[in-house]
């Protein structure tokens, strides 16, 4: 099945932080969108999110351009369009740790990453470490793809406490994963099957603090680009809360013959 795609990213630094950790990615031609919180001192967390999307981005293109190659023992019962996404986030991982290990300033520098690659309806997939998230409207209906990687989320998954005091906790924030942490930090990787009218949505948690899932998927039925739909859930997240960053990534599916002029183009960065 042919489809076109649409991307668009948004971010916001929020009302309290000095300085904006988040980094979003979308590459049209790639058909490739990522999303990346850092965390850490002395601008480490800008450092290791920015390294995570940007390395991401280069390898993958540089595997399509046969300048590099997935090994052939990396994940080898993988799809290729899996094989790729995970072994790019494994560089990434790396390139993160080494850096962070060199330098004093930079220990425990880390980031979260969540990025979608589409080539097709059958090769297509998702990585995920982290809490930020991935979420996919198809049929009206918003889901949740990716796991957070937090001890108040595996307490959910635990049945020890709810999703909602989970969102409320003061300790939300403490990661059980993240690229940088770990020498061998393994990413998740979700295997999609993308068709027409489907939209993904990629988020760090600054996102979810000031906006309901319910709020989300609202913007995400309108009629509207992909680019409005960014704007309009970072802008009404940051106004409700914005004590984080706020960042967004739209990737919306589209009819061959319903592909916008400007679909892929609008990044836009406040």
């Amino acid at each position: 099945m042919e489809f076109d795609i649409e991307l668009a990213s948004y971010t916001d630094i929020g009302k309290i932080r000095e300085k904006n950790e988040d980094s979003v990615l979308i590459v049209p031609e790639l058909r490739l969108a990522a999303v990346a919180d850092g965390m850490g001192g002395h601008n480490a967390g800008e450092v290791a999110s920015n390294l995570a999307v940007s390395t991401l981005r280069q390898t993958i293109a540089d595997i399509n351009d046969k300048k590099t190659a997935v090994p052939k023992d990396f994940e080898a019962n993988l799809p290729g369009v899996a094989r790729k996404l995970l072994y790019a986030s494994a560089v990434a991982n790396t390139r993160i740790y080494t850096l962070a290990t060199e330098s004093i300033k930079r220990r425990g520098m880390g980031t979260t990453l969540s990025a979608v690659y589409i080539e097709d309806e059958r090769n297509s997939a998702a990585v995920h470490i982290g809490d930020s998230r991935i979420y996919l409207l198809r049929d009206g209906i918003l889901k949740q793809i990716s796991s957070d990687h937090s001890y108040v989320m595996e307490q959910v998954a635990r049945g020890v406490i709810t999703k909602d005091q989970a969102e409320k906790s003061r300790i939300q924030n403490i990661l059980t994963k993240a690229l940088g942490l770990k020498k061998d930090a393994r990413c998740d990787i979700i295997l999609l099957s993308p068709k027409p009218g489907d939209v993904y949505m990629l988020c760090s948690d600054g996102v979810n603090k000031g906006i309901s899932e319910a709020g989300i998927a609202e913007i995400l039925k309108k009629p509207a680009g992909a680019g409005k739909m960014a704007h309009e859930i970072v802008k009404v997240s940051a106004k409700a809360d914005g004590k984080d960053n706020v960042s967004c990534v739209v990737v919306k599916v589209l009819e061959k013959s319903k592909k916008s002029i400007v679909a892929g183009l609008m990044s836009v960065f406040k």
